[in-house]
Formats: structure tokens, sequence, C-alpha cells
């Protein structure tokens, strides 16, 4: 099975689209993170469009995956799903369609092919990665600290948002991650951007667009259904 989206990606899922408030003067990195976390408290869902680009050394060119984003908040852990389609560079023609869920009320990273209901089932381990820091939408932003030094990298510019420079110092996020990289939009406080370098030498960039908040989302569409047959791994692999 091909996994459109690398676990480390999937557990920082949150982080993409934090909302906050309107502010067009510039920020400190303390600041930024406070106005981020205060809005986010309001959260109860999200919706989105993304586009995901994945370099790797392998490929001469990188693979684009396009799909949705939908987030439900819960005091337990919030459940986020991905649905996505390998998009051809030359044809335009779509994938199988995959979904991937990220269960942080039940510490559980699940993802299938649609077509062939077959797919792979991960124990998050509540606790043992830092899940509870990151893994919910409604979570602190300024959790990441303890996790990864984080600096801002760059003011806005030419069209760009603020841009946050992550290196993690957590040993197990270590094994995932070699950096990552968080733009935010200045004017509506949301992560528009996410770019993280992992230990396989791979790239991933993915893009938020046409982020609906509080607009309702489909409790449906975080259930496995009975019918998907789920090989259990590591999530050390």
């Amino acid at each position: 099975m091909t996994r459109f989206l690398p676990r480390s990606i999937a557990l920082l899922t949150a982080l993409l689209s934090l909302p906050g408030a309107a502010d067009e003067g510039a920020v400190s990195l303390d600041e930024l993170f406070a106005k981020v976390d205060a809005k986010a408290e309001g959260v109860r869902d999200l919706r989105a469009e993304f586009r995901q680009e994945k370099k790797m050394k392998i490929r001469r060119r990188p693979l684009i995956s396009t799909g949705t984003l939908s987030v439900q908040k819960a005091a337990a852990g919030s459940r986020i799903c991905w649905e996505s389609w390998e998009v051809d560079g030359e044809s335009g023609e779509k994938s199988s369609p995959q979904r991937l869920l990220v269960l942080g009320d039940e510490g559980l990273l699940v993802s299938w092919e649609v077509e062939t209901l077959t797919g792979e089932r991960t124990d998050l381990g509540k606790g043992k990665l830092e899940v509870s820091e990151f893994l919910t939408i409604g979570g602190s932003l300024s959790g990441l600290k303890k996790s990864f030094t984080v600096s801002l990298k760059s003011e806005p510019k030419d069209g760009a948002g603020y841009v946050l420079a992550l290196v993690p110092h957590s040993e197990r996020l270590k094994r995932l991650i070699e950096t990552m990289e968080l733009e935010i939009d200045p004017k509506e406080w949301v992560v528009t951007r996410i770019r993280v370098a992992d230990t396989a030498a791979t790239v991933t960039e993915i893009f938020l667009a046409k982020i609906e908040v509080n607009a309702g989302v489909d409790a449906e569409l975080f259930r496995v259904p009975a019918d998907v047959k789920l090989t259990d791994v590591s999530l050390e692999k």
C-alpha cells in the first residue's frame, strides 16, 4: 500500500490549521503563539482543501496529492481525516482514493485504500510520542516548545507569512523528523503551509486553502468501515 501521508505529517496535522485573531502589525514569536492559541480555543471543527508535494531522491519529479482535510475537536482528543488522491503530473489523472484517520481520542493512526479496503493501523500510544502536545486542533501551539526548538525564521514579505523553523529535541521525534517549517498567514492567523524534511531524506510540503471553521463535519468520516482489512504496524517502522 502506498502511504500518501508520512506519519510525521499525520502527527502534526493540527498545526496546519489553527486559526487566530486578525492583526496586521508585526509580532514577536511569543505574541504569535499567544494569538493563535487564544483563538483556537473556539474551534469545534474544521474543513479545508490541501495539496501535498513529496520530493524523494529516488524520483525525478515530486509526487503530487490533493484532497480534503476534516477535523472534529473533542475533549478526549481531536479526530482528523485526510482524504487524498495522487495526481499524475502529466495526465492529471487521479489515483484510487485513500483515507487516513488520526484518532486522538483513541491514540490510533489508521489508513486504507478506499477501493481495495486494505490498510494499516498504528497504535500511537498516548503520551509516548508527545501526542497530547500537538495532536489536537485546539491544542496549544506553544506546546511545540516541549518537543521542538522553535525560532522565527522570517516575517511577512512578498506575499509570504510568518515562517517558523522547528528542530526536534525529543528523541522519538528525532527518529522521524530532521527539520520542519510552518507558515502563518499574518492577516487571518491560519497555518497555511507545513514543510517537513524527514530522516529518510524525503521533503514533504503541504498547502491548505478554502479553510472553513465551525461549519460542521460529518462524524462518519472518522469511522473505519467494518469491511476494511487492517494490518497492525509499529510506529517505529
